[in-house]
């Protein structure tokens, strides 16, 4: 989560630098952004894995088969904090990476 929020901080930072004045050199932007890029792709792979094991744990229930008291409730919180994370993720890349692929 620091690592989050470290590159969220650098990614708003580059935005923040885009607002006030001409578009910072590509070479300084692709690093960011793809990085970036890369943490929301790892995020939408935690909610794939979040949401196999919630239908796991629905079949097990419909089966019958005792499940862990608050799993479920426990993975959907994450899910949806998982999803959240990703969308202001790649909310905050898509200006961004509108003026990396101008500039390339």
């Amino acid at each position: 989560m620091a690592d989050d929020r470290e590159l969220l901080e650098r990614i708003q930072a580059l935005a923040d630098a885009m607002a006030e004045g001409p578009a910072l050199p590509r070479s300084k932007m692709e690093p960011i952004v793809t990085e970036g890029y890369a943490r929301a792709l790892e995020l939408d792979a935690e909610c794939l894995r979040i949401e196999r094991r919630i239908d796991e744990l629905t079949e097990d229930t419909a089966a019958g088969r005792e499940v862990a008291r608050g799993e479920l409730s426990q993975l959907l919180r994450h899910l949806h904090e998982t999803s959240r994370q990703s969308a202001e993720l790649r909310a905050l890349l898509a200006p961004l990476r509108k003026v990396v692929s101008r500039a390339a």
